[in-house]
């Protein structure tokens, strides 16, 4: 691709990414009168509706995140780490943590899976070994939501670029202490939930679950256009980004539809 075609692609990108995210939050849409929160806030929570739970919801100074509580843990939790690392110059690292490293970084993972199969004993009626608890859910999503984050820029790094830096996404365990703190700073923030950190929060872990499904959507596109192997940097991406926003426009958009109907048609 020659530098003026790879601009007018990266024009063209930028404006359908601005666009799409800029639709969802200013979309003049008409919120269930029940809704606990603004319009923005609403348009936030109906956009990730058909691929978030929104069940065990969270409320802050009275109105209502647009993920529910686990989901608000892992994507907000997700997102700190990826921008910890962009600040530590990992954006570019081609290689997973040690194996001690990704040990203590499953943990967290399984302790939520725990968790959620507890909380789903309680929506199928069954005996939970504990009572659930929306701060529980919180917790140890931002914990896991580590994971995601020091997983997969390596993973997408390594498939994709030509000149990824053979590092780790973790080189020290102080580093992982750090995403420790951080997870669990912005937990406290979500369970004691003071006023001021309402749009914070709302927007991180928003942002979060559209950034990895957008980003998933990417990478396959990258691959299936044989775009492996052969980018030097990011803005080589931007021809397979087109393709990849509107995947997950179509998708965001269709699963929210399918699932705002079958509940106005007492199907969930």
């Amino acid at each position: 691709m020659n530098a003026q075609s790879l601009r007018w692609w990266q024009g063209i990108t930028i404006g359908i990414y601005v666009g799409f995210l800029g639709s969802i939050l200013f979309w003049p849409s008409l919120p269930l009168p029940s809704w606990p929160g603004s319009r923005i806030a609403w348009n936030m929570y109906a956009s990730v509706h058909g691929v978030c739970a929104q069940v065990h919801n969270v409320t802050i100074a009275g109105s209502q995140l647009p993920l529910c509580a686990r989901n608000t843990g892992i994507y907000g939790a997700m997102t700190l780490s990826l921008l910890t690392m962009i600040v530590l110059g990992r954006f570019r690292v081609n290689q997973l943590p040690t194996r001690w490293t990704m040990f203590f970084l499953v943990i967290p993972v399984g302790i939520m899976a725990v968790d959620g199969f507890n909380s789903m004993f309680v929506d199928l009626g069954w005996q939970p070994l504990y009572q659930p608890q929306n701060w529980l859910r919180t917790l140890t999503g931002a914990f896991a939501g580590i994971a995601v984050a020091t997983f997969f820029v390596p993973l997408f790094n390594n498939i994709l670029r030509t000149n990824g830096v053979d590092a780790r996404s973790l080189r020290h365990p102080s580093e992982l202490l750090l995403l420790w703190t951080l997870a669990g700073a912005y937990a406290a923030l979500v369970i004691l939930g003071p006023a001021w950190a309402y749009w914070p929060i709302s927007i991180i872990s928003w942002v979060g679950l559209i950034g990895i499904l957008l980003f998933s959507n990417l990478f396959a596109v990258a691959v299936a256009m044989g775009y492996d192997q052969k980018i030097s940097h990011v803005t080589d991406l931007a021809k397979p980004m087109v393709v990849a926003t509107i995947i997950t426009a179509i998708e965001l958009g269709g699963m929210a539809w399918l699932r705002f109907g079958f509940e106005s048609n007492g199907w969930m």
